[in-house]
């Protein structure tokens, strides 16, 4: 299987796992919003589940550098905003959709800074004459050539600085994003805390803890698994990677 199939088939793979875990999410909403019946002797007690529950923010013991008086103030603000929309605390599937939402907004503004600040032909090709090389050199020394091996490693500093420039060009997008990002995971993170906002069917790696209903994704692993699954198309369309478009 060469690249392009095995990257066709995980990107297929994760959308039916994040397919299957929507379908569960919706479904798991339905069943929790139905009341439950309770009965202690003689008497009955129904209870039906509340949307509209608050929850207190404790961001200031987990605030990164004791920055806990600006996050959470913020934190506040944002949970008050998206309130009306995802609950408090947040409920399925609303904070499911919300996070595929958010994962889509922010691979879509990597893959236009990666468009427009990468030369991927510059990248491509400097990768592939540098892969050549060492193909090259390693056929040498397995076929105990020693003049060509020495051809070749005077070779080697060029190959070494071209390789570092094709790296520091792909950094480019990472310097743009890395911090604009960082604060709305970490501020979306905060608000949805931990409380589940999609089940998977079956166990995943490191999340084993399997209830009725499935395994719980906080916003931390459904937002992975969702950036995976969107990223793949993504510089499909936009032409980016290292596979050629």
């Amino acid at each position: 299987m060469n690249r392009k199939s095995r990257s066709k088939a995980l990107f297929v793979a994760l959308t039916l796992i994040a397919f299957l875990i929507i379908i569960i999410s919706v479904t798991t909403t339905a069943a929790s919003n139905q009341p439950v019946t309770i009965q202690a002797g003689n008497a009955v007690h129904v209870l039906q589940a509340n949307a509209t529950s608050t929850t207190t923010t404790t961001t200031n013991a987990t605030a990164p550098f004791g920055l806990g008086f600006i996050t959470t103030p913020v934190v506040a603000w944002v949970k008050g905003a998206l309130t009306p929309y995802i609950g408090n605390p947040p409920q399925m599937p609303s904070s499911t959709l919300f996070t595929i939402g958010v994962a889509t907004v922010m691979a879509l503004i990597s893959s236009t800074a990666a468009k427009l600040l990468v030369d991927y032909d510059m990248v491509r090709s400097t990768m592939k004459e540098v892969q050549s090389w060492q193909k090259e050199l390693n056929a040498a020394k397995k076929a105990k050539d020693e003049q060509t091996v020495s051809k070749l490693m005077k070779k080697s500093q060029a190959m070494m600085k071209q390789q570092s420039r094709a790296s520091m060009e792909q950094m480019k997008v990472t310097a743009v994003t890395f911090v604009p990002f960082l604060i709305v995971w970490y501020t979306l993170n905060a608000v949805l805390g931990p409380h589940p906002v999609a089940y998977a069917p079956f166990p995943l790696p490191f999340l084993s803890t399997m209830t009725s209903l499935g395994v719980p994704l906080t916003f931390f692993y459904w937002y992975l698994l969702c950036s995976f699954s969107v990223n793949l198309p993504l510089m499909r369309i936009f032409g980016i990677g290292m596979s050629e478009s």
